[in-house]
């Protein structure tokens, strides 16, 4: 607005001259005396070609200064019009010039004082700070209302069926996150559920045959070699149990991504063949031959958190193989892509196309029968997802019933 009013009175400036125009204004013309007596805010002067003042509306000339380095009056001279503005000393005021060059080369300069923002900001303080009040006021009551319309969907929702609620657009992503939560927490709940009943299932079945036993040898009465197979019996149960209770700090761990060893550079190949090792007098009572092929396979892991993975994968392809199989390890390092690769092959009894998806839950034993009698506690493939996704890596199974599995695991280098 400032700037707008500062065009507005360089204007009038202008028109004023023009009509001043219509006087004589040389120096001694009579019509000089009629520009004195005219009823105007505004300072009118002339100027000589050579910057003597002869004649000021507000002043005596006798007492002003030559205005030959003017800067209005050089620029007049020069380009015909000019306009410039000067501040006061106390900076309160600025002055507007407005000066033309005449047809005799003298040069008439009109001005006026103009406020500077600051004076008209000062000036205008209590009508800002009312409309400040005014507007605090307003913005208050509007937020007011607004917030409570924006509350109210908000506390209409229906937790334990929020996509139900109608709520307005912006909201609906968040409804449907709630509604997604609830999914997870109700499935988390199934899977605790039943993870809880399979091991006191689990659990129980040992448990029972050791009490049993045990009951009866405390009555007293059985011979020495009935003795020994009750005690026999009681060890391989508390062994399962054993085993069973261990497999679950590893998942628990695993879970919880408690596990605080740092990752160092492995071979899969050296730990493949410690696993081997362990696993042979299994597999020589079985006939089955473990081949290793590949080279060092190197990764970045936590060691016995793969040994777990390497050792389960092996495992299992010897105990569901069949007598006189063979299972196949093979490690290849792949530079170009940036992977390596562990692959476990094995030609047993093979998984039916209908039960691959449940393979890596807990406990869950795609022949039960069989598993009891080898032994399993059915927590190894699950071990071997959550090694691989601490790790990171892709698990792929490709199998078929009777004819084998393959399980592949993929890491990024």
């Amino acid at each position: 607005m400032y700037g707008y009013f500062e065009k507005q009175l360089f204007e009038e400036l202008k028109t004023e001259s023009t009509l001043l125009e219509g006087y004589d204004l040389t120096e001694n013309s009579p019509d000089l005396s009629a520009i004195k007596k005219l009823k105007t805010q505004n300072r009118i002067t002339l100027i000589h070609s050579d910057g003597k003042v002869y004649f000021d509306n507000s002043a005596d000339t006798s007492t002003m200064e030559n205005h030959a380095l003017r800067s209005e009056f050089l620029k007049a001279k020069e380009s015909g019009i000019s306009t410039s503005s000067r501040y006061s000393s106390t900076m309160l005021e600025k002055t507007l010039y407005f000066a033309k060059q005449l047809e005799s080369k003298d040069v008439l300069r009109i001005s006026c004082d103009q406020h500077t923002v600051g004076v008209l900001v000062l000036g205008m303080s209590q009508i800002l700070l009312v409309m400040l009040v005014i507007a605090m006021i307003i913005s208050g009551i509007t937020a007011n209302l607004l917030s409570k319309k924006i509350i109210e969907p908000l506390n209409m929702i229906d937790l334990e069926n929020p996509e139900a609620t109608d709520v307005y657009d912006e909201l609906k992503p968040f409804t449907k996150r709630i509604a997604e939560e609830n999914y997870e927490k109700s499935q988390r709940e199934e899977l605790r559920q039943q993870f809880t009943a399979n091991v006191s299932h689990e659990l129980k079945t040992p448990l029972t045959s050791i009490s049993g036993f045990a009951e009866i040898l405390k009555q007293g009465g059985t011979d020495q070699q009935t003795t020994k197979d009750f005690a026999g019996t009681i060890y391989d149960e508390s062994q399962r149990m054993i085993t069973l209770v261990n497999d679950i700090i590893k998942l628990s761990k695993l879970d919880e991504k408690s596990i605080s060893l740092e990752k160092e550079v492995l071979s899969l190949r050296e730990i493949a063949r410690e696993a081997m090792e362990i696993i042979a007098p299994m597999a020589e009572k079985k006939g089955i031959r473990v081949n290793l092929a590949g080279d060092s396979g190197l990764i970045n892991g936590v060691r016995p958190v793969i040994y777990e993975m390497v050792y389960n994968l092996i495992d299992n392809a010897v105990k569901y193989n069949r007598d006189n199989g063979i299972v196949s390890i093979k490690i290849e390092t792949m530079l170009e892509s940036h992977r390596v690769i562990l692959n476990v092959q094995d030609n047993g009894i093979g998984i039916p196309d209908r039960e691959k998806e449940r393979i890596f839950e807990r406990f869950y034993r795609v022949d039960k029968s069989r598993s009891k009698v080898l032994g399993g506690t059915g927590l190894g493939l699950s071990i071997v997802k959550h090694a691989a996704r601490y790790h990171n890596a892709a698990i792929l199974v490709n199998s078929r019933e009777g004819e084998g599995s393959t399980f592949t695991v993929i890491f990024s280098l």
